[in-house]
């Protein structure tokens, strides 16, 4: 096989990109009548066979080789061929043989939209076999983009807590949020709603789900016989038009994860609550994946020196400019939206994807019935250094004038101004500092909250939970936090994460800045009880028990759940006044304060006054 070097040029040449590059979007398994269409684009492979399996993995009983059948090249390098005499192929398994340069592999289909256990093999589905019962009724909640409230959860830490209320083989499982009048009980024998019951008293609008799509992190065969607290945020994508297998019922039958993903998304549209999906674009789990096979080298960007780039922190980030990963993109992401009926698309590091990309996905989006109205935001940076092909721009922050409307980012100017870095545990900023400390604070503080397009938030998945930065960053606290963290470890409880009230207090402050900031607020799930990880601050693959959302810690802090919900409601009655947009927005006029106070009105009707100081303030009518 020719280098990587060598490829990569070919892949940038006119020449190739007239001849091989191929528009459609029926690559994959297409199913109709009991038959099979295969299509693979492999522009540089010699030889293609597909293999048809009785099973997803090698060791399930009965598996057994169907048949080979060798695939014909057609027109812009897409091999094809149709199977259609081996009875019904719903449920069939299926790889495909590629030989290059007399190396030979056999792969899982990248295009596929079902698979068996641990993405070893693709498998050919009867979409309308995957619809839960009354599918076809399913209506999106209908919420103007001035309602928006974002609640970032996971799918297992959303349910695993034996106080969730919820069966026991439902937790941790897409079909946890099918049970909508779950509550946690106390002692005293004192009911508190938890999951979507909880949710829905909350208010917020969107539930930001992490990745559900197809990950590598975690052996589903080995958590299906051996259930425990295994657990991933799933930032490892195999195949991303399929959903996770983990948290389904059973991840050896292909149809299960996508019947009950569907009973999710159903579930919160009942609520009235839409369904964001992190998206994993940005890099592959591993190069022994499904794009490279197929296509070597093309899917990634190459440096240099020849060696796969590392914008994304991982190792082998993707070339979205290049024309058949965009086409893909926009396919899977067209996909999700008609197929699972998502509500909006949070892209992890998007600042790896270039501008043209994120617009084509806006364009394509906005063409579908009432698409216009799905979200799309995305982390407007990289992990490190791109090497993005030249003429091409970074979806980063610096570059947000050429992503088109309808395109937010995330502000970390307002998340690092209110709570201080997110790298350094101790480092305070505005409302956790002392009174001299936030003057500091007070200019920066001041643009981020008039920033237009952005997502306000405080906290999310990485890093600390807000209340582990707090106890870590206060002055009054963090001495003895800091010091516990050592002596203790890591994710380890210990008596420092104890509540505190003056962390309270600060806790809702903090909410009360980016609820009232210009933009989509967002907030990591469990914020608004305090939520503690133990001083883990990159908790991706720590167990599930410490990830898990403690129901009882909701109740004993349903103070400051209870004001969350109220801020929430401000918005919704004045949603007038949060206007996120650049044209047309609402006006902020800053009034003179004694700094580190600081004080708006909001088109000359609401007055807002940040105080992160004891002294009293009196509002003039």
């Amino acid at each position: 096989m020719k280098s990587s070097l060598k490829l990569k040029k070919l892949y940038e040449s006119a020449e190739f990109k007239s001849h091989h590059i191929y528009d459609g979007n029926d690559l994959g398994a297409t199913y109709k009548d009991g038959n099979a269409i295969f299509k693979v684009w492999a522009p540089i492979a010699d030889k293609i066979s597909v293999n048809i399996y009785e099973k997803g993995t090698p060791k399930e009983e009965g598996d057994k080789l169907l048949a080979t059948k060798p695939m014909t090249k057609g027109d812009k390098s897409v091999y094809q061929c149709v199977v259609d005499n081996l009875g019904d192929l719903h449920g069939k398994f299926y790889t495909y043989v590629i030989e290059t340069d007399g190396e030979s592999v056999e792969t899982a289909d990248p295009y596929c939209v079902a698979c068996g256990a641990n993405s070893m093999r693709s498998m050919v589905v009867d979409l309308s076999k995957t619809n839960p019962e009354g599918w076809e009724n399913d209506k999106k909640p209908s919420i103007p983009l001035e309602e928006a409230v974002i609640y970032e959860t996971h799918v297992k830490d959303f349910s695993y807590d034996e106080n969730s209320g919820v069966s026991e083989e439902k937790r941790g499982k897409y079909i946890a949020f099918t049970e909508d009048d779950t509550y946690y009980t106390a002692e005293n024998g004192d009911k508190y709603p938890t999951c979507v019951n909880y949710l829905k008293q909350l208010g917020v609008t969107y539930v930001h789900l992490l990745p559900i799509a197809d990950s590598g992190s975690v052996d589903e065969a080995e958590a299906y016989y051996n259930p425990g607290d295994q657990f991933n945020w799933g930032y490892d994508p195999m195949l991303y038009n399929v959903p996770e297998g983990y948290y389904s019922t059973n991840p050896f039958d292909g149809t299960v994860r996508i019947n009950e993903m569907k009973q999710l998304v159903m579930a919160l549209h009942k609520a009235g609550i839409g369904v964001v999906m992190d998206v994993v674009y940005n890099h592959t789990y591993h190069t022994d994946n499904p794009l490279h096979h197929t296509a070597p080298y093309y899917y990634h960007r190459i440096d240099e020196n020849g060696n796969f780039s590392n914008a994304s922190g991982c190792g082998n980030e993707t070339a979205s400019e290049h024309e058949m990963y965009r086409n893909f993109m926009v396919n899977s992401i067209l996909y999700w939206a008609k197929e699972y009926h998502i509500d909006g698309f949070r892209f992890d590091l998007m600042g790896i994807h270039d501008t043209e990309t994120m617009n084509a996905i806006r364009t394509a989006l906005n063409k579908l019935p009432n698409g216009e109205k799905i979200l799309l935001y995305g982390e407007p940076w990289t992990a490190g250094p791109t090497a993005m092909a030249e003429g091409f721009i970074s979806s980063v922050t610096a570059n947000a004038e050429h992503l088109m409307d309808g395109i937010f980012i995330f502000s970390d100017t307002i998340r690092d101004a209110v709570k201080g870095s997110v790298f350094e545990a101790d480092e305070p900023a505005y409302i956790n500092s002392t009174v001299e400390g936030a003057k500091a604070f007070v200019d920066e503080l001041k643009k981020a909250i008039t920033l237009p397009n952005r997502i306000t938030y405080v906290s999310a998945h990485d890093n600390f939970t807000l209340y582990d930065k707090l106890l870590m960053s206060v002055e009054s606290e963090k001495e003895e936090t800091v010091e516990a963290v050592k002596k203790y470890g890591k994710g380890t409880p210990n008596d420092a994460f104890a509540r505190k009230e003056n962390i309270a207090k600060i806790n809702k402050m903090a909410a009360g800045i980016y609820m009232t900031a210009a933009g989509i607020p967002f907030f990591q799930a469990g914020e608004e009880f305090l939520r503690t990880k133990y001083g883990e601050d990159d908790s991706y693959k720590s167990s599930a028990k410490i990830n898990m959302l403690d129901w009882k810690r909701a109740y004993e802090n349903k103070d400051i759940v209870e004001y969350y919900a109220n801020l929430i409601k401000i918005r919704k009655e004045h949603k007038e006044l949060f206007h996120m947009s650049d044209n047309g927005g609402a006006s902020v006029e800053f009034k003179a304060a004694d700094e580190p106070k600081v004080e708006f009105v909001v088109d000359k009707k609401v007055e807002v006054v940040y105080n992160p100081s004891e002294a009293c303030v009196e509002i003039k009518a």
